[in-house]
């Protein structure tokens, strides 16, 4: 199905994909400009306290590892570059569009999503892909996007993500299985609606799915399994994993089942 096609599918049936706010907008556009730098976008990114907050956090995060503790928003935005300042940025605006869904599942959904990035950067870093390590965590600290956007249309579903028999990856399935909707392919439109990278856009939608990623291009393809081996160092290793050990092989030079490594 083309994603024209599916835009409509999915919004027949109700679902509204949230629109780029006003503050992420304007940081994107800081962002792309050459000429402007962590001090230009520093100053469009502090008129936003939530923003802020999450930009402070992350940065100071022992996942980074940094030298010294960034003490302001410009320290921020030197230390995690623009690509994952971008990252926050649009988690941070996504959760707020995402306002009125179950907060349990909500904060379930973005924890691990969090969790997964830091994953995935962690591999990209140790692998033969180490110069997509940023992008890589931008697209798994959105590969979930898709399912609190469709628990706002469908908030009985939100039940599963309660229930402690299940894993998130578990009541995900669950809530594609009623809806009958695929929360990665919701997800993708998300990220293209908010101008993400086309090879970003294409690794979300295939990151459960390692058949689609083998036929995706290089880059894409790489995000994909990056992807898929943030979760997996996330919930730990599973027999889905053997569907990327060859994928991972090829584009990062990592094998699932060594992970720990």
């Amino acid at each position: 199905m083309s994603e024209d096609a599916l835009l409509e599918a999915v919004l027949k049936t109700g679902v509204t994909l949230p629109t780029p706010s006003i503050a992420f907008a304007r940081l994107q556009s800081v962002a792309s400009n050459e000429n402007a730098g962590p001090r230009e976008m520093a100053e469009v990114a502090k008129k936003d306290p939530a923003l802020t907050g999450a930009l402070m956090r992350v940065a100071n995060s022992p996942v980074f590892r940094p030298r010294t503790q960034a003490r302001s928003v410009q320290d921020a935005i030197t230390l995690l570059g623009r690509t994952r300042t971008l990252a926050v940025a649009v988690s941070t605006a996504l959760r707020s569009s995402t306002e009125g869904v179950d907060a349990r599942a909500l904060d379930a959904v973005w924890h691990t999503s969090l969790l997964a990035a830091e994953g995935a950067w962690r591999c990209a870093r140790g692998s033969q892909a180490r110069h997509l390590a940023d992008q890589a965590y931008l697209a798994a600290l959105l590969h979930d996007v898709g399912v609190p956007v469709l628990l706002k249309r469908f908030p009985a579903y939100a039940y599963f993500f309660h229930d402690p028999r299940l894993s998130l990856e578990e009541a995900v399935r669950q809530l594609d299985a009623g809806t009958t909707l695929d929360h990665a392919a919701v997800g993708a439109l998300v990220a293209r609606n908010w101008k993400l990278a086309p090879e970003e856009v294409e690794a979300i939608r295939c990151h459960h799915d390692a058949a689609a990623a083998r036929r995706l291009p290089d880059t894409a393809a790489t995000l994909a399994t990056l992807i898929a081996f943030g979760i997996l160092m996330r919930d730990g290793t599973s027999d889905d994993s053997l569907a990327w050990a060859e994928l991972g092989d090829k584009y990062l030079g990592l094998d699932p089942a060594k992970l720990g490594d």
